[in-house]
């Protein structure tokens, strides 16, 4: 028997739209004193992120699709059923490889959520926001108040999502 327990009272939790995907907060760390922040993420082909350090400890888990990581300079593919695990600092980025992906960020101590919330819109709806192309002047911004230090764009340029998903 499992239980669930939802103290923010969120239901199937509090979604978002940011930078191009849908966010959706399983915990939050107002929930837990800001030991730590569990969401869930869907996203389409060609989502990223800048090369960028965080000042928490972050884990993806891949639920569907692919994601290819940049880290600390070399490039790392997860596929369903793989954990990346970055500790505070670690340079990297990611781009979703696959035409769709779900995955899971845990993020130690807490507090993405609310960059997430910051940098982005309630959805109104559980489904992917309308194509657009990234805001990264917001999503710097965003950062910036949040000490996550970005380093430069993504570093996938020389290749299209549809070069990455064809290798």
């Amino acid at each position: 028997m499992s239980v669930i327990h939802r103290p923010s009272g969120t239901g199937d939790g509090e979604r978002i739209w940011f930078n191009g995907g849908l966010v959706t907060i399983r915990v939050s760390s107002a929930d837990n004193g800001g030991a730590f922040s569990l969401c869930d993420v869907q996203a389409r082909n060609g989502h990223t992120t800048p090369l960028h350090k965080d000042p928490t400890a972050e884990t993806y888990h891949v639920i569907e699709g692919e994601l290819l990581f940049h880290i600390d300079g070399r490039e790392v593919r997860a596929t369903a059923g793989d954990t990346v695990f970055l500790p505070p600092g670690t340079a990297h980025a990611f781009l979703v490889a696959s035409t769709f992906a779900r995955y899971v960020q845990f993020n130690v101590p807490g507090g993405h959520d609310a960059f997430f919330r910051a940098g982005g819109e309630p959805a109104p709806r559980a489904a992917l926001p309308p194509p657009a192309a990234p805001d990264f002047p917001r999503l710097n911004a965003t950062a910036a108040q949040f000490g996550i230090e970005v380093l430069g764009p993504p570093p996938f340029a020389r290749k299209t999502p549809r070069e990455v998903v064809g290798e």
